[in-house]
């Protein structure tokens, strides 16, 4: 099957889902749809259309009771990650699901745009992904797949940026969630950002870090062309202000490393998901009761490892009943190796949750 015959877009008219010209049975009973649907607040706020993206991979039954309804895991992949899933990856998830005997609706959003990760968060510069993915894309995606479209059943999770988009999507909108599981995510505390305390006062310089590995490897990580490179320009488009010229602010100047304390200041405020946690968890934390589930390797390639026992160790002293791994012996990509495949193992997890009609 091509991608052209694949491709299903989802147009917003008149308040209407409009899927090709015709119904869902003229695709002849096929299981994987590549989604396109406009936005209209990221349109409004880019003053040009803008569409939201994904891969959806329909489970075996799907078209043998068409009045069945199942539970939807949102899948975020990493940087570079468009929700376009290669065979090897989707058998990956369709072998633990048929093993285990319990079917998802499984979407692969594409969390790529103007060349970085947009995170799925609102941002001054990107414009307000979190809120377009809940209020826009969800219901009317889960509307016409069949979906539960409850919060019991409709899970998230993700790798690396992916992964941090997970935790931020359940922390922002915990009651739209009913759980999320992130791997390797990116940094969930600034107090470790790359082996940099954003926190601190005054901020340290990024190039110069007090830990000698650290420092080297957030040097290498800054400097080094490529995606890199473009990760960090993606990081400062995610949780920067908007700057006098219109661009990103950028968090540390390139050349010397020192950071814009203002700029820190922000990130900090905005989107460190521990320090969000912490102000608010009297009023957020019986909303995520059994809902936290996070996965790092101890040799995290960028050190995530170490933002994340941060992070541990917060969501311990307020008492959460969050699952925060940090696993021996594995590093950025072989973690899903974990738990004797770490995708078998989320999927039981979220099964043993998930409500279906």
């Amino acid at each position: 099957m091509t991608k052209t015959m694949r491709l299903l877009l989802l147009n917003v008219a008149a308040a209407l889902l409009i899927v090709f010209s015709s119904p869902l049975a003229a695709a002849a009973e096929t299981q994987y749809f590549d989604v396109r649907m406009h936005s209209d607040s990221l349109s409004a706020f880019w003053g040009q259309p803008v569409a939201m993206e994904a891969h959806i991979l329909l489970p075996d039954s799907y078209y043998k009771d068409l009045t069945r309804h199942y539970p939807v895991l949102y899948w975020v992949q990493g940087f570079d990650g468009y929700g376009d899933p290669d065979l090897t990856e989707t058998l990956a998830w369709q072998k633990p699901m048929r093993a285990l005997h319990s079917e998802f609706i499984l979407i692969f959003l594409n969390g790529m745009f103007n060349g970085g990760h947009q995170e799925f968060a609102d941002s001054a510069n990107n414009g307000p992904w979190g809120t377009a993915l809940t209020t826009e894309f969800i219901p009317k995606t889960e509307a016409y797949f069949r979906a539960v479209n409850k919060p019991s059943a409709r899970f998230v999770g993700g790798h690396s940026s992916g992964g941090w988009s997970a935790l931020w999507l359940q922390v922002t909108y915990p009651d739209t969630f009913g759980g999320e599981w992130s791997i390797s995510p990116d940094p969930v505390d600034f107090r470790d950002f790359l082996g940099v305390n954003l926190a601190a006062v005054p901020p340290a310089n990024f190039f110069k870090s007090a830990d000698d590995l650290n420092g080297e490897s957030t040097r290498l990580f800054v400097n080094e062309a490529g995606w890199k490179e473009r990760q960090f320009a993606s990081f400062n488009a995610v949780f920067s202000p908007k700057g006098a010229d219109g661009k990103p602010e950028p968090l540390f100047n390139v050349n010397d490393g020192d950071i814009d304390p203002a700029v820190a200041r922000y990130w900090e405020q905005h989107y460190d998901i521990s320090r969000i946690l912490r102000d608010g968890w009297a009023t957020i934390e019986p909303k995520l009761r059994h809902k936290l589930h996070i996965f790092v390797g101890d040799g995290d390639n960028f050190h995530l490892n170490d933002s994340v026992l941060l992070l541990q160790k917060e969501l311990h002293d307020l008492g959460s009943d969050a699952q925060v791994e940090i696993l021996p012996g594995f590093d950025h990509s072989t973690i899903f190796n974990a738990h004797d495949g770490l995708r078998h193992y989320i999927l039981d997890e979220v099964s043993s949750t998930a409500q279906e009609e």
